[in-house]
């Protein structure tokens, strides 16, 4: 009888400091997991505490960083919509003011605020096509589909703006039919965003390699360039929303800093990976999409 009275006792102390611990943590904000240990039944009680503790901060910190991010497009929209804006207001202002000698000049002024506008829709463009692609409900047309084909069409596309670069595309494809499924639409747009970079900032580039070989459980598609290099500290980031390699370079060819993070994002949806590496020789954006057997 005294044995169950002093295992009762020491289970009624054990519970009173576990009162006393957890409103001593609730008062502290619920930072810190509770540092005790019991007799098993009470374990399990503070064991759930703690896995609740961990599970609020880690919820907490995701919501932080989802307001720093926030925080960060506005930042980032604001100023680039802000540079194109001003010189709009501003050469529309001259025309208003009748600051101006001729038509000509006229002419002038509206076809620069008129370029301008252009920027702030391609930058408005993007920003819906990012949301959009990151949106939790956002969904694939999967149909059955050529990517060599594919890959030919896009080279046809860009043939004259890469001859205007002094640039020659070149397509290759192992074997010379690769079927899978995918929604052709994004693929379609993940592979343009690539060309485009490619044509915008491989300075100095004489080729563009489209490349895609089917393999035992996936698709490898590669867009690569002999151009200039990207700087090995910028290449961790350039999948990164609005980062830009050089920041006088994107005001020259109009990019939203958008492109390769849409890209990226595409190739997720459909189960896929993107990277990309870069030397003297070769910049290559490489993406890996799975197939299934039943896509041979």
């Amino acid at each position: 009888m005294a044995y169950f009275i002093v295992i009762s006792t020491y289970h009624h102390m054990e519970l009173a400091h576990i009162k006393l611990v957890l409103k001593g943590v609730a008062n502290d904000n619920l930072a810190k997991p509770v540092n005790l240990k019991v007799n098993p039944n009470l374990q399990n009680i503070v064991d759930s505490f703690n896995q609740l503790i961990l599970n609020m901060n880690r919820h907490s910190e995701e919501q932080r960083q989802s307001e720093e991010s926030k925080d960060e497009l506005i930042s980032n929209v604001s100023h680039d919509i802000r540079t194109p804006l001003t010189s709009v207001i501003g050469y529309l202002g001259l025309i208003e003011s009748k600051s101006f000698n001729d038509l000509g000049q006229i002419l002038k002024y509206t076809h620069i605020a008129y370029k301008k506008s252009l920027e702030m829709q391609n930058l408005v463009n993007s920003l819906f096509e990012y949301a959009n692609v990151q949106h939790a409900t956002s969904r694939l047309n999967m149909t059955q589909f050529d990517m060599a084909q594919m890959l030919d069409q896009l080279s046809a596309d860009f043939e004259l703006e890469a001859n205007k670069r002094g640039m020659e595309i070149m397509v290759n494809s192992i074997p010379d039919k690769i079927m899978m499924k995918g929604d052709t639409e994004k693929l379609g747009r993940v592979f343009n965003n690539l060309i485009m970079n490619a044509l915008k900032y491989g300075k100095g580039a004489t080729h563009i390699w489209l490349t895609a070989e089917k393999k035992d459980k996936e698709v490898v598609v590669t867009v690569a360039n002999n151009g200039q290099p990207i700087p090995e500290d910028s290449l961790k980031h350039v999948f990164d929303r609005f980062y830009r390699v050089e920041d006088s370079r994107s005001k020259k060819t109009g990019g939203t800093g958008l492109g390769l993070a849409i890209a990226q994002s595409m190739v997720q949806l459909h189960g896929g990976t993107i990277a990309v590496t870069s030397d003297k020789t070769k910049t290559a954006f490489i993406s890996h999409f799975p197939i299934a057997e039943s896509q041979d």
